[in-house]
């Protein structure tokens, strides 16, 4: 089964697994992907512990158990992906931000960022952002490592043409952004 692997900051890791924070904001992602993604908690500071089953905790230091940052920890069902739109009031020189569904207090509560932090990710770093809507959420008992999932790479064969058979590679590496991976599905 194809699904995506994608690497979340500490503090949006721990919104989301909290159940706070239902909207995740990319520059790329594909507009018409339904199915679940895979969320890899970066290893950088602030660090995430694991207070119960669903309650996450944000600490600044390495001296406490039950750490998962460094490893896959949960999986969202994305149902809908919408392109942020933004409203530049030319008179003020401030702008506003929407979806076609939602205005923009309701798509930064959901997204757990505020105004400014919008307005710079989308003038420092492009135009478009798309609002990738969580709407199920699964948190692993045990997190998981890279290397349970995998991806295929086309094999350039010896004749020099790209082409099948392709190899089903580990994942090593989490991705900057995010990644098409190949799961197993669970019966």
């Amino acid at each position: 089964m194809k699904a995506i692997l994608m690497s979340i900051r500490t503090q949006h890791a721990c919104n989301i697994m909290n159940g706070i924070k239902t909207i995740e904001l990319r520059k790329r992602f594909p507009k018409d992907y339904r199915g679940w993604v895979y969320c890899y908690c970066t290893k950088t500071k602030p660090y995430i512990t694991q207070q119960s089953k669903s309650q996450f905790t944000i600490r600044e230091s390495k001296d406490f158990t039950n750490l998962i940052n460094g490893k896959v920890v949960c999986r969202v069902w994305v149902d809908n992906v919408e392109e942020v739109i933004a409203n530049n009031n030319y008179f003020s020189g401030m702008s506003s931000y929407k979806t076609a569904t939602m205005p923009e207090s309701e798509l930064l509560k959901k997204a757990c960022v505020n105004h400014e932090y919008l307005y710079v990710h989308m003038t420092m770093f492009g135009k478009t952002e798309k609002a990738i809507h969580i709407s199920k959420l699964e948190i692993f008992d045990k997190p998981k490592e890279l290397a349970e999932f995998y991806y295929y790479t086309k094999r350039l064969i010896d004749c020099g043409m790209d082409c099948p058979p392709y190899v089903k590679t580990q994942v090593h590496k989490a991705p900057q952004s995010w990644q098409y991976i190949y799961i197993k599905e669970d019966k």
